[in-house]
Formats: structure tokens, sequence, C-alpha cells
């Protein structure tokens, strides 16, 4: 590659990790909180979107890996998609929060809920696949491969403290629509930024294009690929659920005023960040199989103190060791993802790393399920309905939500992990 060393910098890279975390987070956190709080959605309705949603996913995550990974241009086979996809994402997210008044709060309003979640969504998987396809190409070696790795998962970490953290404080001066539309452009312009500073390899878009039912097939029957993607699975549950129940966990668990939800996020997020460093470092000491695992652990059963927590100084300290867990997992889910890719390219030959960061993100992206599977539980067990009939127990289905299930959860997500077996490979060791 000519000017390889002016492309490629590990900190550039990472900047598109940030820009989609700032807008991505704040509509999962913020998304179902607004609709029912704000608006006064149903959350059977919203539960309903969401399945919707789930069922297009389905669809939607194969397709665009497997598109990404047979398009051959001189750009090379990501950039053009990420060029098309970023503004989707961005207007989308925007509108989500825009909903016209004259929907009222029934049908009408949850047409539109469901109609800008799958676009949002979708735009947000064509981005993300492809923007995360690059990893395993730009960085050959394991260790500068980890290094960009744990700067763009320290940048995800910085995004959600905006997007999570600050969006309370940032939404109760100027209101959701307005935060939306500052977020959602910021976050475009440095996805932007940032891509055009990546140059692909020549090699690789010049190489065989993966057909459908090999590649199909490819995955299938790949014992790994599935007992990785179903850990990621009840992973990205659990970090659903937690950040949408964090404002509700805050509001009834603690009874605060939800805009406190800043001062709980921020434990989570700001104890993150200098905790990647230590992730980073135990990862080229221990390995990513064996730091995975032990951060999948460490997330479930720092969990089980916040359920007794009924002050706001005690849940952010046990959102200190929460925070901790989830930069262990998000260090080490890229690198787990890359020794997938980077195995089965030296078993057949051929370059699919959008294919399988895409049936990943579609197995991952069927907790949506999850999700709604507890939001009906929710109004099973405890009446909780939405901010207009919260119920007769609304703390106990608050600490349910956030705590309770995230914790069975991750113990799915630990078992899965010990099942995963990998060689002694060419690609664990890195390219020397």
């Amino acid at each position: 590659m000519k000017n390889s060393k002016a492309y490629n910098r590990p900190w550039r890279y990472s900047l598109a990790m940030f820009g989609l975390s700032i807008a991505g987070y704040m509509y999962v956190t913020y998304g179902t909180f607004f609709y029912t709080e704000t608006i006064g959605l149903s959350m059977q309705l919203i539960a309903l979107g969401n399945v919707v949603y789930a069922i297009w996913d389905a669809f939607n995550d194969p397709i665009a890996g497997y598109l990404s990974d047979r398009t051959r241009t001189r750009w090379g086979r990501r950039k053009p998609w990420l060029m098309v996809s970023v503004p989707v994402f961005v207007l989308s997210s925007i509108l989500f929060f825009c909903p016209p008044s004259a929907l009222g709060t029934g049908i009408g309003l949850a047409i539109y809920f469901t109609v800008f979640l799958v676009l949002t969504e979708t735009g947000n998987t064509i981005s993300t696949v492809n923007y995360h396809s690059l990893l395993p190409e730009l960085y050959r070696d394991e260790k500068k491969r980890n290094k960009a790795n744990a700067l763009r998962q320290g940048m995800q970490l910085i995004g959600m403290i905006i997007g999570v953290s600050l969006v309370p404080m940032i939404t109760a001066a100027i209101g959701y629509p307005n935060t939306a539309i500052i977020l959602g452009i910021l976050s475009g312009a440095l996805i932007v930024y940032s891509v055009l500073g990546c140059r692909e390899r020549s090699e690789f878009s010049q190489s065989e294009q993966p057909g459908l039912l090999k590649s199909l097939k490819a995955l299938a029957t790949n014992r790994n690929f599935w007992l990785v993607a179903v850990s990621h699975f009840f992973y990205q549950s659990t970090s659903g659920l937690l950040l949408a129940g964090i404002p509700f966990y805050v509001k009834y668990g603690l009874q605060l005023p939800d805009s406190n939800a800043t001062f709980l996020s921020a434990a989570v997020f700001v104890s993150a960040i200098p905790s990647m460093y230590l992730w980073y470092r135990l990862i080229n000491r221990l390995r990513t199989l064996k730091c995975w695992r032990i951060a999948l652990a460490w997330l479930g059963l720092s969990l089980i103190p916040m359920y007794f927590a009924h002050s706001l100084l005690f849940a952010c300290l046990g959102g200190i060791f929460v925070g901790i867990g989830i930069a262990g997992v998000t260090a080490n889910l890229d690198m787990v993802n890359s020794v997938l890719i980077e195995d089965d390219a030296v078993r057949y030959g051929v370059r699919r790393e959008a294919t399988f960061f895409a049936g990943i993100s579609f197995i991952t992206r069927l907790s949506s399920l999850t999700r709604s599977g507890v939001f009906l539980l929710l109004f099973a067990l405890f009446g909780f309905e939405s901010g207009d009939n919260p119920g007769a127990m609304p703390g106990t289905a608050s600490r349910f939500m956030m705590i309770v299930f995230p914790i069975v959860l991750m113990l799915f997500a630990v078992g899965a992990s010990l099942l995963v077996r990998f060689k002694a490979s060419a690609a664990e060791k890195g390219k020397k």
C-alpha cells in the first residue's frame, strides 16, 4: 500500500466509533424512556415495535454483510457502503426523537416509532458492519489490532458518556429533538472524517468474491461461530437492559428525579475508560479468550450489589464495578470476532469479514426480542405499563429490569464462552 503510514492511523480510525456511539446510545438508552415517559406510548406497543424490527433485522444484517464482502470498487469494499449508510443513520436517528404531536399516543405514534426504529437500526447496522469489518483488514498483527481496538473502544466509552450520561442534562435544557439534532450532526461528521482516513488493502478487494451458499455453510458449520454469537447475544441483551433500565432504576428504584441518571451512568462509563487500558494489557498478557471469559464473569457478578442499593451514592459505587466489567467485555468482543474471521480465511482462502460480523450482529440484534420479552414480563409481573400507569411496584420492576434479568442473561453468556475452543493458529498468535 502506498503511503500507508498516512492512512489507517488508529486514533483517526477510532473516531468513527465515537461518532456511532454518541447518536446510537442516545436512542438505545432513552428511546423507550422518551416514548413512554415524555410521549405516553404504552410498553406493549413499544414491545410490538421491537418485534417488527427484529423480524426485519433477520434479513437486514446478513444481506448487508454479504453485499459488502462482494463489493469491488477502487475505493475498497467498505467505504462506499459507509458513505451511503451514515446519512441514513443520522437523519433517521434525529427524526426518531421528533414525532409529530398530531399523531397522539395511539396506533399512529406506534407506527411512527416502529418505522424510524427500523430506519435508524438499518442505517446503524450497515454502518457498524462495514466499520467493524475494517479492523482485521487494516491491522494484521494481533498486538497492533489490540491497540487499535482498545483506542476505539475507549472512544466508544467516551461516546457513551455523552450519549448516555450527559443526555438527561442536555435534554433538560433544550429538549430531546434539539439534542438529537446536535448529536446526530456531530456523529455523522466524525464518522465521515474517520472513514476518509482509512485505506483498504487492494489485495483484499481483488480477492475472490465469496459465494452466498458457501458463506452460509461456513457460518452454519462453524461451532465456535455459534458459541461466540450466542455469548454476544446474552451480553447485548444485558447491555441493552442496563442502558434502558438506568433512568427507570433512578426514578422508581432510588426514587430520585430521572435527571440523576447522569450521575449513575457517569459512574459506570467514566470508570470504564481507564479500565480499558487495564484490559488492553491483560489481553496482551493472557490472550483474548481467557480475558474475554474473565470480563463476562466480572460483569455478571458486579450487578449483584446494585440490587441492594437504596441511595445514589451506593448505586454509583456499584456502578464503578459494572463499568470495569463493561470495559472488559467491549475490549474483547471484536478481538474474538477477528480470530474467528482469520481462522475462516486460513481454512477457505476467502475474505468475508462483513459476512461474519453481520452473522454475529444478526444474532446479537435479536436481543431486542429479549428486551421485548422483559418489557412484557414487567407488565405481567408488576403491572408496569407506562409513566402514567407504572403499577403498584415500580421500584421492584425497575430493579428486575436493570439487575435481575441481566444477571440471569450473563450466566448464559459465561456458559457459552466456556465452550469456545480456538486452535493455536497464526490467527491467534498474530502476524509477526
